[in-house]
């Protein structure tokens, strides 16, 4: 029993870290253009390619750092990089832009979509494609140009994904959210975007589908610098079943599409099963449609901005809050429709409160409030021309103004 009990605890001791003791570093593995040497990744002498990635990252740690070397010329993609591999909770896989001295440098990622654009040119391809698997990923420090549906392509559902301190130009869209055979769903449970700059889309900068929830969306700049020719262009877009979203200093700007009779082009669109949407401190402006096309329910809008959109504000759904907005200059560049700083249509229940409207346009109208819809106006300044109509209401339409 003694001796037992002996060997029990000699096993207990070796399989227990002394206390104090501290886990191995992460491992990092280096990455060039081209690669270099025995080209495993242990040091930039041996340095892999970035087409190996799939393969390095089955292999890695948890805590591994991918670290593509930002100062020896650009990486040429022309095939998706299919990643199902990642890290844990508490010690996620990095893939990061650096210098030679391992300090922060944004590694570019170049395509073959046509530049500059031409909408019956080449599109391009995917770049990473995240499949089942690809959990606690984090992607920092590049940037991406002439680039196809999705610089990331969530292909399947996944975990706690973070894409920070990232620029694009020239893609068809930024983040695509569409199932990868044999995949069903492509649900993103965790997702944060932050610090990233898009700069010329013509499909969009971010669309999020299925159940997608828990995403942060902050100081986030997308700019379609008027980019035509694919249907719907929208700057974020949340379909499916998509919740619990806050977006927090977003731009979306210059959104395009004039393919049809109706001129679309939003800069933020939500469909009608996404709900608890949050907005603070956004910006919409430029687009061929809507600033806002929002149909979710539950929605708060606080402090959101909208100018020199065909609608400035536009709103289909249940319950949505706009606190403190500003809603400045609507202009109509084409195709059909009116020209107005709030469409209220069938269906939607809306409180505006403390916003500022602004505008010098007689062809404006103010409040165009459609049949079955209602809105409530509370504390809200509104400066217009003498011509402009302060509200234009169907049949069934409400509007309280106090």
């Amino acid at each position: 029993m003694i001796t037992a009990w002996l060997v029990l605890l000699f096993v207990v001791s070796l399989a227990t870290p002394a206390v104090g003791a501290t886990p191995d570093p992460p491992r990092v593995i280096h990455v060039t253009p081209t690669g270099d040497g025995s080209r495993d990744g242990s040091g930039w002498s041996d340095a892999a390619a970035l087409l190996q990635l799939p393969v390095l990252l089955s292999r890695a740690a948890p805590g591994t750092t991918v670290a593509l070397r930002a100062d020896l010329g650009q990486y040429h993609v022309t095939r998706p990089i299919l990643i199902g591999s990642g890290g844990t909770v508490d010690r996620p896989i990095i893939v990061t832009g650096v210098d030679g001295s391992g300090r922060p440098m944004k590694a570019e990622i170049v395509g073959t979509r046509s530049e500059p654009y031409d909408p019956q040119g080449v599109r391009g391809t995917e770049v990473f494609r995240l499949v089942s698997g690809a959990n606690h990923l984090r992607f920092q420090h590049l940037s991406f140009r002439n680039q196809g549906n999705g610089c990331f392509q969530i292909g399947a559902d996944i975990r706690d994904l973070r894409i920070e301190n990232v620029s694009a130009r020239n893609v068809r869209r930024f983040i695509e959210n569409f199932a990868a055979r044999p995949a069903r769903s492509a649900t993103v449970d965790g997702l944060v975007v932050r610090n990233t700059d898009v700069r010329g889309y013509s499909k969009g900068a971010i669309r999020l589908q299925y159940d997608t929830r828990n995403v942060l969306l902050e100081d986030v700049t997308g700019d379609s610098e008027r980019q035509d020719g694919d249907n719907f262009s929208m700057g974020v877009a949340l379909q499916g079943t998509v919740h619990d979203v806050l977006l927090r200093r977003v731009t979306m700007s210059n959104s395009r599409d004039t393919l049809h009779e109706y001129w679309n082009g939003d800069g933020f669109a939500t469909e009608k099963d996404t709900y608890r949407i949050r907005f603070e401190d956004t910006i919409g402006s430029g687009n061929t449609d809507a600033g806002y096309d929002l149909k979710s329910r539950d929605t708060v809008l606080e402090r959101a901005a909208a100018e020199d959109n065909k609608h400035n504000f536009k709103f289909w759904g249940r319950r949505i809050v706009l606190l403190d907005c500003i809603a400045k200059n609507p202009h109509i560049r084409g195709g059909t429709g009116v020209q107005d700083q709030f469409e209220i249509l069938e269906g939607a229940d809306v409180s505006i409160t403390g916003c500022h409207v602004e505008d010098a346009d007689p062809g404006t109208v103010v409040f165009h409030v459609d049949g079955n819809a209602s809105a409530r106006v509370e504390n809200t300044t509104v400066s217009k021309h003498p011509d402009a109509k302060m509200s234009l209401i169907k049949e069934g339409g409400t509007l309280v103004v106090d």
